[in-house]
């Protein structure tokens, strides 16, 4: 597949996706550009700050407080776990433990440890533990290929 990219100093900006046949694949790049953008807000040192999906590695609960990671800082949200996870869910985004809300596009590799937990190492090259109760869903998820965009 060829992509060309053109930048453009005024006018809309535009997809044009040429094809023979309409792939799954295409199917999903195809759904993933029609749908709606969703931000998250984060609240930093007194000042809101409009997080977009793909920047946030994993969202945290830390003493009742729920806080989402990006790769430069980490931000305190209005949002439980649970709510975060519904959000996002068509972005990637899954429950690794009870504490954590994970995104799959910012694992780069796994590894199976004892008491059948998964050990996520995350592109900033930090470990999350995927707990034995989730790791039977994500490990299905790897079957059916990590696939939401």
């Amino acid at each position: 597949m060829k992509i060309c990219l053109q930048q453009v100093d005024e006018g809309e900006e535009e997809i044009l996706i040429r094809y023979r046949q309409m792939t799954p694949r295409l199917q999903q790049i195809v759904e993933y550009l029609q749908r709606e953008q969703v931000a998250v807000i984060g609240r930093r040192n007194g000042m809101s700050y409009q997080l977009l999906p793909e920047e946030i590695y994993y969202f945290e609960r830390v003493d009742e407080r729920i806080f989402a990671y990006t790769e430069k800082a980490e931000y305190q949200v209005m949002l439980t776990l649970a709510e975060a996870e519904e959000a996002l869910q068509e972005y990637g985004f899954f429950r690794c433990n009870k504490s954590f809300v994970l995104n799959s596009d910012h694992i780069i590799s796994v590894r199976s440890e004892m008491g059948n937990r998964i050990n996520a190492i995350l592109d900033n090259q930090e470990h999350v533990i995927i707990s034995r109760r989730y790791a039977k869903d994500f490990r299905e998820m790897l079957k059916r290929g990590i696939s939401h965009e």
